[in-house]
């Protein structure tokens, strides 16, 4: 065996820094390609949040909607309406949250719906669904601090309402924990 011969671990070693070299070599003659920002899909971006942001912050959060059932009493305040739960008494029937609770015969509440009688206040369905919307405002308090409960009730009222119904329907509200009202009128201002 020649004392000069390489032995297989340096003879592998060897090889392997030949071949790093060589790829080393590879990655220098490589051209350099300049990299550019493609701007399309970030203006594609930027218009869809744009967009959406729009939509979401330009609209009113609150949309009353009026028809030959519900006519909106006129007025000049101009007091912003704020989120809350609804109460609308239209000509024949009252809703909470756009869903209709009862209807209404000849103006009135029938009897029947009525804890007391006739002569009672406390409407039995009215109460129900004022609740539920108590309990769904207060579970979301409670998750969710930056939106106290407030007990704030916004009531729609159709012209033509007489006041012992509207007293009717504040005094079931009252039993379901809302002490504030606010009522929805129309701004002569905006016609």
């Amino acid at each position: 065996m020649d004392p000069q011969a390489p032995t297989t671990n340096e003879v592998v070693d060897k090889l392997w820094a030949d071949k790093r070299e060589l790829k080393k070599k590879k990655r220098r003659m490589r051209p350099i390609i300049k990299e550019e920002l493609i701007i399309t899909s970030l203006m594609d971006a930027f218009t869809i949040i744009l967009c959406f942001l729009l939509k979401t912050f330009g609209s009113d959060p609150i949309q009353i909607k009026e028809s030959d059932e519900m006519r909106l009493p006129l007025s000049v305040s101009e007091m912003p309406l704020k989120p809350a739960a609804t109460v609308a008494i239209t000509a024949n029937s009252v809703l909470v949250d756009d869903v209709k609770v009862l209807d209404l015969r000849h103006g009135a509440v029938d009897e029947s719906y009525k804890r007391d009688g006739q002569d009672g206040l406390y409407i039995t369905p009215l109460y129900d669904a004022l609740h539920e919307a108590v309990q769904k405002q207060k579970a979301i308090a409670a998750r969710n601090p930056a939106v106290p409960f407030q007990g704030l009730l916004m009531v729609l009222g159709h012209r033509e309402t007489n006041y012992r119904l509207i007293t009717e329907v504040l005094y079931t509200a009252g039993q379901a924990e809302f002490d504030k009202f606010k009522f929805v009128v129309v701004s002569t201002k905006a016609q």
